[in-house]
């Protein structure tokens, strides 16, 4: 979900992909197909204006862009970025504000929207990441898009009776919209349980959102969360602070006791006839989503493998953002 791709290495397999998007699209209301013209689309890189950026920890922003006109973003979709002096690109998840969320309609796909934002940490390592951190404000940035990544409308999501997800760091912002999808349908409680992990506090990006929401339904969305050290922890594991004591999560790196309890259990069959049909969701950075559940690859068919592999899961049973 993470990997940055180099356009000249992967035009055929990249051009291959916005091809299934823009079938998909046909069936918008709204979309290029329509006759209404959309602020960026999966046809062509456009440039797109920088409006505002708000840091939320010691890595991450939230970037902010005004589109050129109103567009089409279905959730559980995907914008690219690209930086034009390395001809590198990297695919992020829209965050869809509050406003947005609502129960969609039959025949709806996404909402419709004049401006996006793009939750990004800068990573030492990542080309987008530094190029995007190293923007201003008033900067116009290439896009193109969005891609689906996961068919979540509404009634995809009425298909299951119950979805895991183990998020890493920003690959939070894929699951925040399906959290409110489901839990604002009145056709069907479908149950929502997530393992969100960071590194530490800071990056478990909307907690406090997250914990109003299992508040307000209980028995039907539950979150839990990991670091991957105490706060002010010694190299060692060992306490520096008393900080450290205000923690009540998981610590350490994603592991089965963190997620036996939380998600549905692999002998459901997702594909079958069972009367309870689910599936896990995994996103974040591609270390994590390794570990979790195996490398996804070019084609997304891999095994899987890592934690959930080890416990049993197939690969009709989890989805690798």
């Amino acid at each position: 979900a993470n990997a940055i791709t180099f356009l000249a290495a992967t035009a055929i397999g990249l051009g291959a992909y916005f091809y299934q998007w823009n079938k998909h699209r046909s069936f918008i209301p709204g979309s290029s197909h329509s006759g209404t013209k959309e602020g960026i689309s999966t046809e062509s890189w456009t440039p797109v204006l920088l409006t505002k950026i708000t840091p939320v920890s010691q890595h991450t922003s939230l970037f902010e862009f005004e589109l050129p006109a109103p567009t089409t973003i279905p959730i559980t979709s995907a914008i690219y970025v690209k930086d034009d002096e390395i001809q590198a690109m990297r695919a992020y998840t829209p965050i869809h504000t509050e406003p947005d969320w609502h129960v969609q309609q039959e025949g709806e796909e996404g909402d419709r929207v004049s401006s996006v934002q793009l939750l990004i940490k800068r990573y030492s390592e990542g080309q987008v990441s530094r190029f995007m951190h190293s923007a201003q404000p008033g900067q116009k940035i290439e896009m193109r898009g969005p891609v689906l990544i996961w068919p979540g409308s509404r009634q995809d999501l009425e298909e299951y009776d119950h979805i895991g997800m183990i998020a890493g760091g920003t690959g939070i912002t894929a699951f925040l919209p399906i959290i409110h999808t489901a839990l604002n349908s009145s056709e069907k409680k479908v149950r929502i349980s997530l393992l969100f992990a960071s590194q530490n506090p800071s990056e478990l990006y909307f907690k406090k959102e997250l914990d109003q929401l299992a508040k307000a339904h209980p028995d039907q969305f539950k979150v839990a969360y990991a670091i991957d050290r105490l706060p002010n922890a010694g190299s060692d594991g060992s306490n520096e602070s008393d900080e450290s004591d205000e923690w009540s999560g998981h610590v350490g790196f994603v592991h089965q006791d963190m997620v036996k309890d939380l998600l549905p259990p692999a002998e459901e069959n997702v594909t079958g006839d069972d009367t309870s049909k689910s599936v896990i969701l995994v996103c974040g950075p591609e270390s994590m989503v390794k570990h979790v559940a195996g490398t996804r690859g070019m084609s997304g068919h891999e095994p899987i493998r890592g934690v959930l592999g080890n416990m049993g899961y197939q690969r009709d049973q989890v989805f690798r953002f």
